[in-house]
């Protein structure tokens, strides 16, 4: 396929040009086109990889490109300060070495000749009348859910979401409505749509965590080069978030070579690299199970809000990246269609960028490989891939990244460690309302019922119950299932972790109980699909004995596995619904959901509708006064705020190291020369807060704002200036 590799020189050309003419919006989807595709693609030819998929194709490659810019930008990062460059993250250097790197691969694959290597398995088998309705109809998708989030449409959000609901229960009942070989642009189509209801909200940065994100890369981009921050102005979270990659250099350097904004970076490259994690799923269980339950199981990911579209996981950049990685090295460990000694290779890159995309996935990662290696030396015949000298590289190329800077990663590890032990000693009674609140806060039974209550409850208590039945079977009764033996001990391992965070409280909130529960997903979303089977199954024989129609019990066998997942479809759907708001909005129940009720919030007088809100959105407002601070304020100065403030704008956009940002309070004498900083939470709705749940009325502190000068105000934030007592 000569024909195919000369989209490596073209697209490297293309890109080269826009970058040059800086012609705007075509430099920007060009470049990005082409550093999430096109270098991973010309490694990818490399491997020489026979009979692969043109799914298979695109994830290795965006999978390598995104290592390979990450190691590639840290070898420039590195090679240009030794020359005593000061700034290598910057047009000319970067563009220079991807572009040499990706033409000297082209030319090593065109002498090698490896036109006769590739033979692509494409799944458009059927005619284009039968996919072309739908096709249109999942390309329209993602932007009527973007037209709806900017222009706070909620109807067209809620009309996005009965179609992707009624999409779920389409792809059950008929192939000729939704084809198989159309299941993965459905994936992707739906994950699109979900993720810009969300994100879309704002055009600045969306959630808690991705302000650390955006100020390590920040940092990263104004100094021109990636190195370690300053200990005595840093905790040790944002020395951690500093270390990875995946945050730091991989988007500065998409940011410098698209010559596109911090914000526009984090709205396109993660939200991208996020949709993929469905599909990969969706490989994963198709090799097991089949397309369908692949589907499924991939869709139950995606409908799980702390595991998808909510603020939370929208926001952890850094682990996106890292579930991409481990999601491919578990492909590679149950896949035997690639050769061994190919997939040791690419499981060798998916680790060593795993490690410096996200660490505690690393660890999760490092223990999956050591028990199934493990396993494999006890079982000869239970996995091939896993070799001692595979294993070595893994674990070596971790744990040298992870000692390097001044807080290393390992240090977290054993801290964590120690207090997993110190919690386990106290009992199984949780020592904190905090402990209680992290492990609980997803199944605790409300105090007031309503019609929306028992709707979550009835659909939310079926899918936990299905999700139950399927991890019981697969650990317990595997076969029949087809469920690969080094999967299974992966999702056995994922089911035994979450069920210890359930039990003890205190484990839970160590552990960051929504967040593992999301990692666990990964593992157990088949389980759904397969436990519904199972219970349904059992309910059909039950009726048929009732019935007395063991005569056609045989017959009527495989219309009711149909019909047992059509169900599943439907209760998938229904869940859907329950999960995104949907059921909530229609019924007006009190609860607020972010993307379906964001106009409500956005427009509420309520304080803690409010708090609820900023604790994932920035107003226009804020960013405004922290970047005049940022501009204004002398670097060593500390600036007082409260909890949302400080851990949001003046971070992200503020730029202010978090020791230099202390804790508004009702009793807090700031000294000479420092701000006060007050956002609209404070302003407009009169409250300050002191932690997520913790608050105190603005008047509380209006003698010390009395007592100092009014230096900026643009109506919803002010900064005060304590200055010298004369």
């Amino acid at each position: 396929m000569r024909k195919v590799m000369m989209v490596i020189p073209i697209m490297t050309l293309f890109a080269d040009i826009a970058i040059l003419l800086d012609i705007p919006i075509l430099r920007e989807i060009i470049v990005f086109i082409f550093l999430s595709f096109v270098p991973g693609f010309a490694i990818l030819r490399l491997f020489k990889l026979k009979e692969i998929s043109f799914l298979d194709i695109i994830l290795f490659s965006v999978a390598l490109s995104i290592a390979f810019v990450m190691f590639m930008g840290l070898l420039v990062n590195e090679l240009y300060l030794v020359l005593g460059l000061s700034q290598p993250l910057s047009t000319v250097p970067l563009t220079a070495a991807i572009s040499a790197f990706t033409l000297t691969v082209f030319f090593i694959e065109y002498r090698r000749d490896l036109s006769e290597t590739l033979k692509l398995k494409t799944s458009f088998e059927g005619k284009l009348k039968n996919v072309l309705p739908l096709s249109i109809i999942l390309f329209l998708l993602p932007l009527l859910s973007a037209i709806g989030a900017l222009y706070l449409n909620v109807s067209l959000i809620l009309f996005s979401d009965a179609i992707i609901a009624a999409l779920c229960v389409m792809s059950v009942v008929s192939r000729r409505l939704v084809p198989e070989n159309l299941f993965p642009f459905l994936i992707f189509s739906i994950s699109i749509a979900l993720i810009c209801q969300a994100l879309l909200t704002s055009k600045y940065i969306v959630g808690s965590d991705a302000n650390f994100e955006y100020y390590v890369f920040r940092l990263t981009q104004i100094n021109g080069h990636w190195g370690f921050l300053n200990v005595s102005l840093e905790r040790a979270l944002t020395l951690n978030y500093d270390s990875m990659l995946s945050i730091t250099l991989l988007p500065a350097v998409y940011s410098a070579l698209m010559h596109a904004q911090g914000e526009i970076v984090f709205k396109i490259l993660y939200p991208f690299i996020f949709s993929l994690i469905p599909l990969t799923l969706y490989r994963i269980c198709e090799k097991q199970f089949g397309k369908l339950i692949g589907l499924l199981s991939a869709l139950f990911l995606i409908f799980t809000s702390v595991a998808f579209f909510a603020p939370e996981p929208l926001s952890l950049n850094r682990q996106i990246v890292g579930e991409l990685f481990l999601l491919l090295s578990v492909f590679l460990l149950i896949s035997k269609t690639i050769p061994v000694t190919k997939r040791r290779l690419l499981l060798i890159i998916f680790g060593a960028a795993l490690a410096v995309s996200h660490y505690s996935i690393a660890y999760i990662y490092l223990a999956i490989v050591a028990i199934v290696f493990i396993i494999s030396r006890v079982k000869p015949k239970f996995d091939d891939t896993l070799n001692t000298v595979t294993v070595l590289l893994l674990f070596g190329m971790t744990f040298l990244w992870y000692t390097q800077g001044p807080s290393s990663p390992l240090i977290s590890l054993t801290n964590t460690i120690k207090g997993a032990v110190a919690e386990l000693t106290t009992g199984m009674l949780p020592t904190s309302a905090g402990a209680l609140a992290t492990s609980s806060g997803m199944y605790t039974v409300p105090q007031v019922f309503t019609v929306t209550t028992w709707i979550n409850l009835l659909v939310t208590g079926i899918t936990y119950l299905f999700l139950i039945i399927g991890a019981l079977l697969i650990i317990f009764r595997p076969k029949g299932t087809g469920i690969s033996a080094q999967f299974k001990v992966m999702s056995t391992i994922a089911a035994v972790i979450l069920v210890v965070a359930l039990i003890v409280p205190n484990i839970a909130s160590i552990l960051n109980f929504t967040r593992f529960y999301a990692i666990a997903l990964l593992f157990l979303s088949p389980c759904f699909v397969l436990g519904g089977q199972v219970l349904l199954a059992t309910i059909g024989k039950a009726w048929t004995k009732i019935k007395r129609a063991r005569k056609r019990q045989s017959a009527s066998k495989s219309k009711h596995i149909d019909r047992a997942l059509l169900l599943i479809a439907i209760i998938l759907g229904a869940y859907f619904l329950s999960q995104v708001g949907f059921v909530n909005r229609v019924t007006n129940g009190t609860n607020k959901f972010y993307s379906t009720d964001f106009d409500i919030m956005i427009t509420s007088n309520e304080s803690q509708v409010k708090i609820g809100l900023y604790l994932n959105y920035i107003p226009e407002q804020d960013v405004f006064s922290a970047s005049w601070l940022q501009s204004h304020k002398v670097e060593t100065v500390e600036v007082f705020a409260d909890y949302i403030s400080e851990g949001h704008a003046l971070v992200c956009y503020g730029l202010i190291p978090y020791k230099l940002l202390p804790p508004l309070t009702n009793t807090t004498i700031p000294p000479q020369g420092s701000f006060i900083y007050l956002g609209s939470l404070n302003i407009v709705n009169g409250v300050i807060t002191t932690s997520p749940t913790g608050s105190f009325n603005t008047s509380e502190i209006s003698f010390l704002l009395d007592q100092n000068n009014l230096v900026y105000s643009n109506g919803n934030s002010e900064i005060w200036y304590v200055a010298p007592a004369p």
